[in-house]
């Protein structure tokens, strides 16, 4: 067993890339990295319904803002696995995304869900064929060596859309300063309360006001969503889809008011606790919506109850949607006057 991580995260995409930015670069404070990110990856399919990306997208853009490289290696068979294994072999540290179904220590899922669960792996030992599984979510925490054969079917069984990744420094990141930076601002305004017609992907605002425009037509969707057990996660519908679209939009919104918070803390973002507040209203607003839209999925509409839960989906929607609003004003605002 070796020395824990600084933290945990209930995340654990931002959880493991936290831990591998610690491997590469321990002196990096990860809210600096991974919280100057406020994208939805949601936005509209033909059918005019939310449809997600997978929040490495949004996170390797985040990460080459702050001057390093995250290297996404699909693995497909054992091949591919071995790339992994090479790198590690070399004395590097790597994040995997593996089936969670296959994961022994991942209690939650193992036998029972083929999501992608995000761990990181260092010192490789060739004698004994172990790796140290650094785990880092708050709900399995682990941090032991185990077998390499063991992690083989999580990492090259099916197709969950595993892959290993690599974080490298680019040239120059040295020179890199992590304070206010104008367009930084403002991408982070756009992205909370902007118009979808100049970006990619929806603003965190337009998704609150979509799901509360169409909010019974996501709850049948939901409610009538497969098990995770049922195919892997490149397979699941939308309702699947959107409780973890959901779940990773929380996460951005949290991370994101942790970045503010870590830069009022070193005087760069001075007088701004009204902005960081919104942020983290809206996350846990979000996060609020997702729990009763997971607990009206299951009940009967016929229940006093399912009116009750479906009262306060709206309310906290139009909450999140003000304050995400609010947030984007006020980031659009900074990153004027610091231009």
């Amino acid at each position: 067993m070796t020395q824990a991580p600084l933290f945990t995260d209930s995340s654990c995409y931002h959880a493991a890339f936290a831990a591998l930015l610690h491997a590469v670069e321990p002196h990096t404070d990860p809210h600096l990295v991974l919280g100057n990110n406020a994208a939805t990856a949601a936005r509209l399919d033909d059918s005019g319904l939310l449809t997600f990306s997978d929040p490495l997208e949004p996170l390797t853009a985040t990460f080459g803002r702050h001057g390093y490289e995250l290297v996404q290696h699909p693995v497909s068979d054992e091949v591919d696995w071995a790339r992994a294994l090479d790198a590690l072999r070399a004395g590097q540290a790597v994040a995997i995304a593996a089936d969670a179904y296959f994961l022994e220590h991942y209690w939650v899922g193992h036998g029972t869900s083929h999501a992608l669960h995000v761990v990181v792996l260092q010192d490789y030992d060739e004698a004994t064929g172990t790796v140290r599984l650094l785990d880092p979510g708050e709900v399995v925490f682990h941090d032991d060596r185990v077998p390499v054969e063991k992690l083989t079917p999580a990492m090259c069984q099916g197709d969950a859309g595993q892959a290993w990744m690599e974080l490298r420094p680019l040239p120059g990141r040295g020179a890199h300063s992590p304070g206010l930076d104008a367009d930084a601002l403002l991408e982070l305004g756009r992205a909370l309360s902007g118009s979808a017609a100049d970006a990619r992907w929806m603003s965190g605002a337009e998704l609150a006001r979509s799901l509360h425009r169409d909010i019974d037509t996501y709850l049948s969707f939901v409610g009538n969503r497969q098990r995770p057990s049922e195919g892997s996660q490149q397979e699941w519908g939308l309702g699947p889809w959107l409780l973890l679209g959901l779940w990773w939009y929380h996460h951005t919104l949290r991370w994101l008011a942790g970045h503010l918070g870590t830069l009022a803390a070193d005087g760069s973002l001075v007088g701004r606790a009204d902005l960081i507040e919104a942020v983290d209203r809206a996350a846990r607003d979000l996060l609020v919506v997702r729990n009763l839209m997971m607990r009206l999925g299951v009940m009967d509409p016929g229940n006093a109850r399912y009116a009750t839960f479906h009262g306060q989906v709206r309310p906290r929607l139009e909450s999140a949607a003000r304050n995400l609003e609010t947030a984007g004003a006020a980031l659009t605002s900074l990153a004027k006057e610091t231009s």
